[in-house]
């Protein structure tokens, strides 16, 4: 038995063979009909952690485009987006459409069940790592790199292996936040064993542990407080870079990547309008918006414009790893304590 979307695509195929229409023309009557669901609706609600300034870009445009939508910006951070949306749910109250988070906090909602399945148009256009196909995918991406100061270090004297690091040359001139995040991504790429024993060797490398914000510890790179920050990012440093600070960038090998992405939230009141800015936001347009705040985006026909970036080693940190937060923190603390 042919069913409904089958006899649409065979007319869609038909269409196009008989009339010559373009391709396009038959992914519209998608969008078409998203569009008229959405004019009911006529609101749009997001949870997410965007700095507003971002945030307000992508959504001057999506209202630009469809002016008949209000949209509606919540502000949390990516610790407490979850615990808001359990605490809704059990309450009965739906008001989220769209909920954004790292890949860790995407993790867990849908986990919980608090993500809608909806496989857009333009997900074929990001890679398989990037994204829980038809439940989130990246929006941006934070590349983790190392930060160094270039009045204190030349380019050519850089480690350029994990390894590296243990050399004695770099004793005592070495910045890192002891984080559970950076080290089991670590465990990752390595394996354990050979991560746990190259996490307990640098700990004798006399390894400063600040707790300060990427962005902050960048500044303190600048102030010449360490040479090396290992686990710096690529947005703080460039920015700093980008304002004549004496700050650069480079990599080990593998670089951990932090993905943010967008989800539409399970019984979200907008379903239609929740689509149809998603679609928005993962299209070719809405990705060069993203890049044009310097964040830095993953769609594969738009990546290699990111020249900076292009040719890493990029390795997105598994979000399954939140499982074991509370463990990871537990054992970087215990191998970087003094």
């Amino acid at each position: 038995m042919i069913n409904y979307r089958t006899s649409k695509a065979i007319l869609c195929l038909l269409t196009v063979w008989l009339v010559g229409a373009p391709r396009a023309w038959c992914q519209s009557a998608d969008t078409a009909k998203l569009m008229e669901g959405a004019k009911k609706e006529r609101e749009l609600v997001i949870y997410g952690s965007m700095n507003l300034r971002d945030a307000n870009l992508l959504i001057d445009r999506f209202r630009e485009k469809h002016p008949f939508i209000d949209v509606k910006l919540n502000r949390l951070t990516t610790t407490k987006l979850l615990p808001r949306v359990l605490t809704e749910t059990k309450a009965g109250k739906f008001f989220a459409d769209i909920l954004q988070n790292n890949a860790l906090g995407l993790y867990f909602l849908k986990k919980e069940g608090l993500l809608e399945y909806y496989l857009s148009p333009e997900d074929r256009s990001y890679p398989k790592q990037f994204k829980d196909s038809g439940y989130w995918t990246t929006t941006n991406m934070n590349v983790h790199v190392v930060a160094y100061n270039t009045k204190l270090v030349t380019r050519g004297k850089l480690p350029k292996t994990f390894e590296d690091l243990l050399h004695p040359a770099w004793k005592g001139k070495m910045m890192l936040q002891n984080s559970g995040e950076w080290l089991a991504w670590l465990l990752q790429v390595m394996g354990r064993e050979k991560g746990l024993s190259f996490a307990r060797a640098l700990s004798k490398q006399d390894v400063t542990i600040r707790q300060e914000s990427t962005a902050l510890r960048a500044e303190l790179i600048t102030a010449g407080e360490a040479v090396l920050d290992i686990d710096s990012a690529y947005g703080a440093v460039n920015l700093l870079k980008k304002r004549g600070a004496p700050i650069d960038w480079s990599t080990l090998g593998p670089v951990l990547v932090i993905p943010s992405g967008h989800g539409i939230a399970a019984r979200a009141p907008h379903p239609n309008a929740a689509r149809l800015f998603t679609d928005f936001l993962l299209s070719k347009e809405g990705q060069r918006l993203v890049m044009s705040v310097d964040r830095q985006v993953i769609r594969s026909d738009l990546f290699s414009e990111q020249v900076a970036i292009k040719d890493l080693q990029l390795v997105p940190a598994d979000p399954a790893l939140g499982e074991n937060a509370e463990q990871n923190n537990k054992l970087a603390r215990e191998i970087f304590s003094k």
